[in-house]
């Protein structure tokens, strides 16, 4: 059998783009299956797969496009033996907005899209995936930002509560995030200034491919170096296990909307690697 012929980044980082997509599956599914089984029923917190698509959805917060998420949808057959449109119609089932991902790199791009096409879907709210080595941090981070890694213990209970309001969430959303620290090969922390955490932030160890996420800051911590700081040691963790490609997702750049996430994914040397386009469901959600 032929090997593929590895991706290379602009700086000349070598990357596959199949094992990263298979990373972030993992990702968003052992999210989903750590969450509290009470929860789980009273938000709609619920995963399905459909060959080799993966949907997660959250029907208590069904306009959220990270959360109620197509993937896997551009594998080789996925649109050609129906799974595309059975997660589609699985997710609109669940009365939320699904949003598919699409990794321009794999096979069956081209007959997803037509799919999600012909099934509802319009391009919208493309993401941007970056890619690093793992040579040490070559920049400097905030001497005020303290840096410390939380397990599944007390001292971890700030990890899920600040996810949640970093990212716009309600209260009750703290409960999607907060087993993250006890689970194998996760490594969560948290940024502190003044000894008070001021933002989180989340990685996954999968063999030799690290994928950096759940990074969100409170209000007051904002401009202060915490996701700089958080960047940083995650580098360096992923290094010293081995790792040897790190990726990370934001939104793609838009015209006069600038980003600080994405200025400090850049200035934490990683590189755009490609777009993913984004695909939501142009129908309302029914719940």
């Amino acid at each position: 059998m032929v090997q593929p012929m590895p991706h290379t980044t602009n700086g000349g980082t070598e990357f596959d783009p199949a094992a990263l997509e298979r990373t972030e599956a993992r990702f968003w599914r052992e999210i989903w299956d750590s969450v509290p089984a009470a929860v789980g029923v009273a938000k709609g917190v619920r995963r399905a797969e459909f060959g080799p698509v993966q949907a997660t959805v959250v029907a208590a917060s069904s306009e959220q496009r990270f959360l109620n998420l197509i993937l896997g949808a551009a594998e080789a057959d996925a649109a050609a033996e129906g799974f595309v449109d059975e997660a589609v119609d699985w997710v609109r089932e669940q009365g939320v907005r699904g949003f598919a991902l699409l990794d321009p790199n794999l096979p069956g791009a081209g007959a997803a899209e037509r799919a999600l096409a012909g099934a509802g879907y319009a391009r919208e709210h493309d993401w941007m995936r970056f890619v690093r080595d793992a040579h040490p941090p070559r920049f400097k981070v905030a001497a005020e930002v303290e840096v410390v890694e939380v397990d599944g213990s007390g001292e971890a209970a700030p990890f899920g509560a600040i996810a949640a309001l970093g990212f716009g969430l309600p209260a009750w959303a703290a409960s999607l995030f907060a087993p993250l620290p006890a689970l194998p090969d996760w490594r969560c922390y948290l940024a502190r200034i003044d000894g008070e955490p001021q933002a989180c932030a989340a990685m996954l160890l999968d063999g030799e491919v690290a994928e950096l996420g759940i990074a969100a800051t409170l209000e007051g911590g904002r401009r202060r170096g915490c996701q700089l700081a958080l960047l940083a040691r995650r580098i360096e963790d992923a290094a010293a296990a081995g790792v040897r490609t790190l990726f990370v997702e934001t939104g793609a750049r838009v015209p006069d909307r600038p980003s600080t996430s994405y200025g400090n994914i850049l200035r934490a040397g990683f590189e755009e690697a490609y777009l993913l386009p984004g695909h939501a469901d142009a129908r309302p959600a029914a719940g």
